[in-house]
């Protein structure tokens, strides 16, 4: 009988970045460095494996910090009243070798569903990078929106309303695959 497995995720294990379009042609990118969470891995029993994660929004790192604290202000991230954005999975059940992760983003206070297809990566031997990429629109959770008169802003205007994110996750192999002593390098 297989024991259960959990793995903390923090900044060494685990990377949050994003990019938006900005005048259809420019793209901003962008990262968060405040990250923490948990990836339980059931043992033989019929539970799935369970992700959570929390990002501290104010955390935030573009590269320009002035761009930065307009992130981490009011009209975008709101840091100030929702510091941090949250992931729990509902569902996680895997295909094909392809991981499908179905749960629920926490952003600004609103809630919805995501679901990303996470795929798998040998690193180093003995490690797995787990990746997910996913889209979140941001005017749904009222981010880089403005009411009365700042709504006319054009600046507010020429962000697209798709922001993708990426999630990195640096696992042990053994943590997914008990059976792997070490996974050889590709």
């Amino acid at each position: 009988m297989r024991a259960a497995a959990s793995l903390q995720l923090g900044a060494s294990n685990a990377r949050v970045s994003f990019s938006v379009r900005w005048f259809k042609v420019i793209r901003v990118r962008g990262s968060f460095s405040g990250i923490a969470g948990t990836i339980t891995v059931p043992g033989s029993g019929s539970e799935e494996p369970k992700v959570t994660m929390s990002v501290e929004s104010i955390s935030v790192h573009t590269g320009i910090s002035l761009r930065d604290k307009h992130l981490r202000g009011s009209r975008f991230l709101d840091s100030g009243r929702h510091p941090l954005i949250r992931f729990e999975s509902d569902q996680v059940s895997r295909h094909n070798g392809v991981w499908d992760v179905r749960g629920r983003l926490v952003l600004r206070g609103l809630e919805r569903e995501v679901r990303a297809s996470v795929f798998e990566d040998v690193v180093l031997g003995k490690d797995l990078r787990l990746t997910a990429d996913f889209s979140v629109p941001r005017r749904p959770h009222s981010v880089g929106t403005a009411s009365g008169i700042r709504a006319l802003n054009p600046l507010l205007w020429a962000i697209a309303d798709e922001v993708y994110v990426r999630v990195e996750l640096f696992v042990p192999a053994t943590i997914l695959h008990p059976t792997a002593e070490a996974v050889p390098a590709r």
